[in-house]
Parts: structure tokens; sequence; C-alpha cells
């Protein structure tokens, strides 16, 4: 289920935004503030809820090098307008259109008035593999005509990220265990129509599974099995190499095109994991079982990653989002 917040306090909103879509440089409004945030997620995806009645976000060549992100923000306009800016490209954002940014480089965002979007964080490296290292269209509108599908689709998982209800018509096993993987393994096939929809849309063609790419092989191996393992506090370079067969200098070099290395995409893939499962966490539930469930053996030292990445404490965001959930 997602945290849902209704928030007055610009303060508190902004806290929110960077834990959930990294640093950025914003000014209150003059009017009094209202502010909205739900976070969850779907499958592999993080699904975003953001509103406010701020007229300007930026994203600084200061704020991205605070910044520990390797994502691409699929965002989709849902009430008021906005213009989108990122390396020299412009989108006039209005309802019901839909662009991409790049969390790794610096953007603006200028609103008119009150706005509402939902964002979808899409992993750089799963991003890679399905679009075959090709340029992105940055801060380019998507063509409205023919996003209707993806509209949909990224609708349904923002909706069911929040209420974490199963797809309406699917037919689920009858124990509580069968069930959650079944409806994971939906999770993860829509997460899979939403890329696919979006490369469809993009290039024009279509995604093959089979081709002979090597690259391209490689990175969807050592994705899923990073992905799946994230549990692992030993996870490690030999026993990624040797999982997916290939060598330990092909798997750094895989990385290296991403600007990445290995260790800093684990450990950035297990604190947006902890990140999102701290915010809806369960009552009960504390922050360091939440670290060690992701392959953290140390509290201390994972609260100090975790508020170099996302600006707070796990603690005090844990209370924050039970406050304003």
């Amino acid at each position: 289920m997602g945290m849902n917040a209704a928030i007055g306090e610009f303060d508190e909103w902004q806290n929110m935004l960077t834990a959930v879509c990294g640093f950025f440089t914003m000014s209150a409004p003059t009017a009094p503030f209202n502010g909205h945030m739900e976070l969850g997620r779907f499958g592999a995806f993080d699904i975003a809820g953001i509103a406010a009645n701020v007229s300007k976000i930026e994203k600084t060549n200061r704020d991205v090098s605070r910044s520990d992100d390797a994502n691409l923000f699929l965002i989709l306009g849902v009430e008021g307008e906005a213009v989108l800016e990122q390396d020299g490209a412009n989108a006039r954002l209005g309802v019901g259109d839909m662009c991409l940014i790049d969390s790794r480089r610096p953007s603006e965002f200028r609103y008119k008035s009150g706005f509402k979007q939902i964002s979808v964080h899409l992993p750089e490296m799963r991003t890679r593999e399905l679009f075959s290292n090709r340029e992105l269209p940055l801060a380019k509108i998507l063509r409205y005509q023919d996003n209707a599908l993806l509209r949909e689709c990224v609708v349904n998982m923002y909706e069911r990220a929040q209420t974490g209800g199963a797809q309406t018509g699917v037919v689920l096993a009858n124990s509580p265990v069968e069930r959650a993987a079944r409806e994971e393994i939906d999770r993860l096939a829509q997460n899979e129509d939403c890329l696919h929809l979006l490369r469809h849309l993009v290039f024009g063609d279509r995604y093959n599974a089979d081709g002979n790419d090597l690259s391209v092989n490689q990175y969807k191996r050592v994705n899923q099995y990073i992905e799946d393992n994230l549990d692992d506090p030993d996870l490690n370079l030999d026993k990624i190499a040797a999982a997916c067969f290939i060598t330990r200098r092909s798997l750094c070099r895989l990385f290296e095109r991403a600007g990445l290395s290995p260790f800093t995409w684990i450990r950035m893939r297990r604190l947006e994991r902890a990140r999102t499962d701290i915010m809806n966490c369960k009552d009960g539930e504390t922050c360091t079982d939440i670290a060690f469930a992701y392959g953290f053996n140390s509290s201390p030292h994972f609260s100090r990653v975790f508020k170099n990445k996302f600006g707070l404490p796990p603690k005090k965001l844990q209370m924050q989002s039970r406050v304003l959930s």
C-alpha cells in the first residue's frame, strides 16, 4: 500500500520531495502552502503522486552532485500546466501529457498555479537494457494521440500502488503466500508492458528479447539477478558475475557504460527499496528490520548512507510518514 499524505507545511513537503525524487531547489509560495505526496512501489517501480502550489522546482548542478540517483522519470500531467526543461529542450505539460526527465541531469519545472503529476521511476539499468542504449527524448512531449495505452498503464499502476489491490478480473490463488506471489508476478508483467509501450512510442519499434545484442542480454541478466538478490548481504561482484555467466571485468564494463559502479548501483537500489518500505511500513516494523531485509547488517551505517541519499534519517522519515498518512 502506498503512503498518501496531505501536507500543509512547505518544509515538510520539501523534505518528502527530497526523499521521493532527490534534491531540488525551490522557494515557498507567497500564498498559504498546500501540497500532497504519495509513494508506492508497483513491481520494480517506485511511483509517486506529487502536488503543490509552488511556481518553480529546479534541480541545479549542486543538487545533481548531492543526489545519488539513477532513474528515468516518466511524468504524467494530472492537474494544472507545467513547462519542463532539460538539456536545452522544453515540454509544455498539460493534463494527459507525458514526458521523460533524467534524474542525473539538471532540470527545471515551472508551474502557472497548482499542479499534480504522477512520476514513474524507471531504474536506469533496466531502461538501458530495454532501449539498447539509444538516446532518449528528454523534456519532449510524447505524442498525445498515440500515448493512450501508456497513460492507461501508468494510471493503473499508480492506483494499484496506492491501494495495494490486485488487478480487476485477475483470479488469484487461495493461500496468502500464493496470492502474494501471483500479485507480484502480475505487477512485474505490467512493468514490462509499460516499458514496451514506452519504447514503441519513442522509437516506433518493439523490443526483441531474443536479439543478438550481447550487451543488452547481459544488462537483462545482471539487472534481474541484482533485483532478485538485494536481500543478500553477501551479494558481490564474483557472485553476480558467476550467476550471469560473464567475467568480473565484463561486469564492471557493463556498469561503466552507464556511468556507475556495481557497488553504487546495488546500494542505490537497496536504499530506494528500503525508503519506499519505510514510508509505508506496517505497525511494529522498525527501520532496522527493513534495513536488514535489504542486505544491510549495520544499523548506524544504514542510517548514515540513508540520510546522505534522502536528506532525512530513516527514523525521522518513518515518523513523518506516519504522521502525514
